[in-house]
């Protein structure tokens, strides 16, 4: 009975993970088709904040975030600035940064309760503006960004987001995956009338319309899918905007990448129950949350296959069964990188299906996670090595073992073969 749930529960996965793979590949052709109207612009400049919370972010980025911010090209708005920081790294960015602009306020919260949506919503009360837009610390805007924002009369928005400074393999891989997203899960998607959602480091949104519905959910990993699900719910649709551009770093090394995704695997999976009432919005919401949980869905032929392979000396499922399996998967890969034209460091898409699939159960299960930072440049510490990738490979390589030992040769050999790749995969 065991081997015929997990031979379902492969071909599942496999035909979920490679349709998603497809899906992607489709919209990103079609986005390759379709024009972009560029915003019109108008004279009325409406009043906008800019809202960016920090935490143990390095000074230097804070600074140049702020000369960045001091040069748009407009002339009604302000900048507010939320710190987590322990009181002495905030001072001493304080004086790192001198004087700031008189449309600039730097204030650090007395507690940091809610993570990142609390901060938000501390700025947030602060503000008084018709229009608010988030923006990551590390995120640079060219001098017109609010006078197209305010050319615009939508209740939210979500703008493109391009990796700016690529310099390691893992940043330019990082950084043409980026392109690709952004043309095939963002102005595909919009263009076919799918559901987006916002991503945290470029979004705005009216600041009435937010403070309604009762700003960020403090608590959650992934802060910006909560509020893009909570606002699809509501009926608020947010427009994408293709000729918007948020410029962000990408992650400096493989430890970084994981760190990240993870982080988005977990939030995916902490809001698993809340996006199923998605299905409601008919076949729209089940397109979105399938967006919302894609996390699970790029590791989870891997899990299961790793899960068969590893019982295979119990539970002998014919290996005919297995190689089948594999088939969509292996086609679909091949036409999602064909299509991506992948450049950089090719350990960049395996850490990010061991990060979603590690991420993702740690997410269902609630575990505990420690939020934070993804560092952006190389930091002193000589440590650049996942944790769980490498036992899972010294794991591998026992269930490898012990396959061998009752002559599951074949499951042995994938086994082991699967260890020695994630074991020399950050070498």
């Amino acid at each position: 009975m065991i081997n015929v749930i997990l031979t379902i529960l492969l071909y599942f996965s496999s035909i979920l993970t490679s349709l998603w793979l497809l899906l992607q590949s489709i919209y990103y052709q079609k986005a390759k088709k379709q024009k972009t109207d560029d915003p019109i612009l108008n004279s009325e400049e409406k009043r906008i904040d800019i809202i960016v919370a920090i935490k143990d972010e390095n000074e230097e980025v804070i600074k140049n975030l702020v000369e960045n911010l001091s040069e748009l090209d407009y002339k009604n708005y302000k900048v507010i600035i939320v710190s987590d920081d322990n009181e002495e790294y905030f001072t001493k960015i304080v004086r790192y940064l001198g004087n700031i602009p008189n449309n600039f306020i730097l204030i650090r919260r007395p507690s940091n309760e809610g993570r990142k949506a609390g901060a938000l919503n501390f700025a947030l009360n602060m503000s008084d503006a018709e229009m608010v837009a988030f923006l990551d610390a590390d995120a640079r805007v060219d001098k017109d960004f609010l006078k197209k924002l305010s050319s615009l009369n939508y209740d939210a928005v979500a703008f493109r987001i391009k990796i700016r400074d690529a310099v390691t393999h893992i940043q330019r891989a990082y950084k043409y995956a980026t392109e690709f997203i952004m043309d095939s899960l963002f102005k595909a998607r919009y263009n076919l009338g799918f559901l987006i959602f916002p991503n945290g480091s470029a979004f705005a949104i009216k600041r009435d319309l937010l403070t309604k519905l009762g700003g960020w959910k403090c608590g959650k990993i992934t802060e910006d899918l909560e509020l893009g699900i909570r606002l699809a719910l509501n009926g608020i649709k947010i427009h994408y905007v293709n000729s918007i551009i948020v410029y962000s770093l990408a992650p400096y090394d493989l430890q970084d990448l994981y760190n990240q995704i993870r982080r988005w695997a977990y939030g995916s999976a902490e809001l698993f129950l809340y996006s199923m009432r998605l299905f409601k919005l008919g076949a729209k919401g089940i397109e979105g949350f399938i967006y919302t949980q894609q996390w699970g869905i790029y590791p989870l032929y891997l899990f299961f296959l790793i899960l068969t392979l590893s019982l295979q000396f119990i539970i002998r499922i014919n290996f005919i069964y297995i190689l089948g399996s594999l088939i969509p998967v292996i086609l679909s890969t091949i036409i999602y990188n064909i299509m991506l034209r992948a450049k950089g460091d090719y350990r960049a898409g395996i850490i990010t299906i061991l990060a979603s699939m590690f991420g993702y159960i740690q997410g269902l299960f609630r575990m505990k996670f420690d939020w934070k930072v993804t560092p952006k440049k190389k930091l002193n510490s000589e440590e650049n090595e996942v944790t769980s990738i490498k036992i899972l490979g010294l794991v591998l390589a026992l269930l490898s073992y012990i396959n061998a030992l009752f002559d599951s040769i074949l499951s042995s050999l994938i086994l082991l073969a699967l260890a020695i790749s994630f074991l020399l995969l950050q070498s």
